[in-house]
């Protein structure tokens, strides 16, 4: 936890960024009393809210700090990371083999960068929350296939208490699994995770003589998290699969293998964090096979096959290995969904890789104990250091999308974000430049138009306001396109054709007000002359 204070304590002044605006500052369940959890779950008229567990966090943070205060939200990420990161070493005393094993995974763990999204991202509390009971079932399942020596041969009295500790486990699991479900669907990924552990346990010297009840513990896991994940995501699934049939966002498998490979090598080398892995940040192929998907998937096939070899040999640094690529398989674009990369999604994945690192140190250090520590302690410095510079870009909107637009400049998520949070500042000439520079990389968005326009008539250049409306109305019908154009052209003078614009907008549904508003001027303006 000291560890983890060191690098991450500065995210406490952090105030909430990007998704944090739309998941508590303007989400009204959050204010919702403990009292009435229950209507996350319940179809009431706000639903079954998605990924309960993270909104019933958020209950609590709200409780706590008597309102919206960031430093209670982001403590509480830290809390939860820490939390992990317990249960990660408990599961590395159990599997590593030495304590200073278990401690070095736990301590990879915690500081690892490509981590940093889910700690220091308010929104990321999904992550931090699935992976924390994820690890927490895992850690039930070991212990139910693992018993001490002699166990066996205990007289009868003695067992009693072992019943009551397999009943315990029993429950411990399943309410894990459901816990886990509840935080984020990429908990699927648990009963494979349980069955690659399983067997590398298989010649443990401590495995049970008989793991019924770790089996039958199992199968009632898979079907609460199935249950589970149907009930709170069952509309996701339909809605991403039809998405499927639409084709993916780039040809196959070259997409996949490039997304993985992305993910393997932040995890090796985190240099260039970024908050947006959309079209433009992120090169997508061109066809089905091409020199970075072979990269890729060689390095991809190096890291499973040294993992399928070393979990033959009973080695828990095989299922750590291999435990890293099962849990991005949901998040690998196999089922395409908007989000290219993203590198939250990788926290799971990141703990199969310190279980890993936990076993090398176990073997290494038993004939270099000093050069093994010595590594160690420089690779969780040198992760820590730069684990704090990134919790550094994440302080608030206008640092955040200055650190993404260095490392991308061609995102155009990024540029427009820059530009909203540079006008915020009241830096109209950044907000513009960045607004050209997202233009130019996507002249047919809607978002960067609309902005473009307003800031267009900020800045008296009525004429280019009119051009970024007109041009986002012919992209489509949308309120908030005609509504623009409404006030390019009252600003213009044009009094009949901005009434004509305002009313299609507030028939097109666009209530937000300003169409209302610019309407009420347009016929002042009209009247008048």
């Amino acid at each position: 936890m000291v560890l983890i204070a060191l690098v991450y304590g500065v995210s406490v002044r952090h105030e909430f960024v990007f998704d944090d605006t739309s998941l508590v500052v303007d989400n009204e369940l959050v204010e919702l009393p403990l009292s009435r959890a229950h209507e996350l779950l319940t179809g009431t008229d706000r639903g079954i809210s998605y990924r309960p567990l993270r909104i019933l966090s958020y209950m609590v943070d709200y409780r706590i700090a008597g309102g919206r205060d960031p430093a209670v939200f982001h403590a509480s990420n830290l809390v939860v990371h820490g939390l992990a990161t317990l249960a990660l070493h408990a599961l590395a005393l159990l599997l590593v083999g030495s304590p200073g094993g278990a401690f070095a995974a736990a301590a990879l763990f915690a500081v690892h960068p490509l981590g940093s999204e889910a700690v220091v991202y308010v929104a990321g509390r999904r992550d931090l929350l699935c992976a924390l009971f994820v690890l927490l079932a895992l850690w039930c399942w070991c212990r139910m296939l693992l018993t001490d020596r002699g166990a066996d041969s205990a007289s009868s009295a003695s067992r009693a208490p072992g019943a009551v500790l397999r009943i315990v486990l029993l429950g411990g699991m399943i309410a894990c699994t459901i816990l886990a479900m509840a935080a984020k669907e990429m908990a699927v990924v648990l009963p494979v995770l349980a069955l690659v552990l399983a067997v590398a346990l298989r010649h443990d010297d401590r495995r049970s003589g008989d793991a019924t009840h770790a089996w039958g513990a199992l199968g009632v896991s898979v079907t609460a998290l199935l249950g589970v994940g149907l009930w709170l995501y069952g509309g996701v699934i339909v809605s991403s699969l039809a998405k499927a049939g639409d084709g993916a966002l780039a040809p196959q498998p070259a997409l996949t293998l490039r997304v993985l490979g992305r993910y393997l090598r932040l995890a090796i080398w985190p240099s260039d964090l970024l908050a947006d892995y959309r079209r433009f940040a992120f090169p997508l192929p061109e066809s089905a096979v091409d020199g970075g998907a072979v990269v890729a998937a060689l390095a991809i096939v190096l890291v499973a096959g040294s993992g399928a070899f070393l979990l033959r040999r009973g080695s828990i640094a095989g299922a750590g290995l291999l435990w890293f690529v099962v849990a991005l398989l949901p998040v690998a674009q196999i089922v395409p969904y908007g989000e290219i990369v993203s590198e939250h999604n990788a926290y799971l994945a990141l703990c199969g890789l310190a279980l890993a690192a936990g076993r090398a140190v176990t073997v290494g250090s038993r004939s270099r104990p000093r050069l093994v520590a010595a590594t160690v302690v420089a690779l969780v410095a040198a992760l820590g250091v730069r684990s704090h510079l990134r919790a550094l870009d994440w302080k608030n909107n206008l640092t955040l999308w200055r650190a993404t637009v260095a490392t991308a400049p061609r995102s155009v998520r990024g540029q427009y974000n820059l530009a909203i949070a540079t006008l915020g500042e009241g830096d109209v000439i950044g907000a513009r430049k960045a607004l050209e520079q997202a233009r130019e990389l996507a002249p047919d968005d809607r978002d960067v138009l609309l902005t473009s326009a307003t800031l267009a008539l900020r800045l008296g250049d009525f004429d280019a306001a009119e051009r970024f409306a007109r041009r986002a109305v012919e992209l489509g019908r949308d309120g908030r396109a005609y509504t623009a154009l409404g006030w390019a052209l009252v600003s213009q003078g044009n009094a009949p054709g901005a009434i004509e614009s305002f009313e299609t907008a507030i028939g097109l549904g666009e209530n937000s007000g300003d169409a209302r508003r610019g309407l009420a001027r347009a016929r002042s303006r009209g009247d008048s002359s």
